[in-house]
């Protein structure tokens, strides 16, 4: 029996790490934990360091609380650089002897007007915005803006599921491993 701590009470991102860790192992035990009221977790992370960070603070967090076998973060987050407003995202793994593994990074652009709105109203989150924009109700445990603005193509869920199983490789994958026991002589 695997357990695995999940650091959100998010719905989407549950089922995204349930579908990534199913694909892997066979029994597995779930906990979900609320973090948000710890030091170091954003909010509304405002740029991709932040969002990193504070999904490795998730992590850390978790370990202290929970005693599993994998630990897993999901966070989203928005930036804004020459290039325009951007979602981002960082998927953190980490097992029982504290080795991490990150994935994600990716990035989606986003009108100006939901990056501007949130770095002015630091108390507020992309999904309330997003939820006023578009005049729908709690899209952050549905499809998320990755859906709103892909017209249902991609699935927020989809999105961290894939990042989930890319951070699983150096746990999982036995030419990972081999090959870096190979290397570490």
């Amino acid at each position: 029996m695997h357990k695995i701590t999940i650091c959100s009470k998010n719905p989407v991102k549950i089922q995204a790490v349930k579908e990534a860790f199913e694909s892997h192992f066979l029994e597995i035990e779930y906990k979900t934990l609320d973090l948000s009221q710890y030091e170091g977790v954003s909010n509304q992370p405002m740029s991709s360091e932040e969002t990193l960070k504070s999904a490795l603070s998730r992590l850390k967090i978790a370990r202290t609380l929970e005693e599993s076998d994998y630990y897993v973060s999901l966070e989203g987050g928005l930036g804004r650089d020459a290039y325009g407003s951007f979602l981002t995202w960082y998927i953190c793994v980490s097992n029982n002897r504290e080795k991490e593994s990150i994935s994600g990074g990716g990035r989606m652009a986003i009108p100006a007007v939901i990056y501007d709105t949130l770095i002015n109203n630091p108390e507020r989150e992309l999904g309330e915005i997003m939820d006023e924009l578009i005049g729908e109700n709690n899209i952050k445990q549905k499809g998320g803006s990755t859906a709103i603005f892909t017209d249902n193509r991609i699935m927020r869920k989809d999105v961290f599921k894939r990042d989930v199983i890319l951070a699983l490789v150096p746990f999982v994958n036995s030419t990972f491993r081999r090959i870096e026991r190979a290397t570490n002589t």
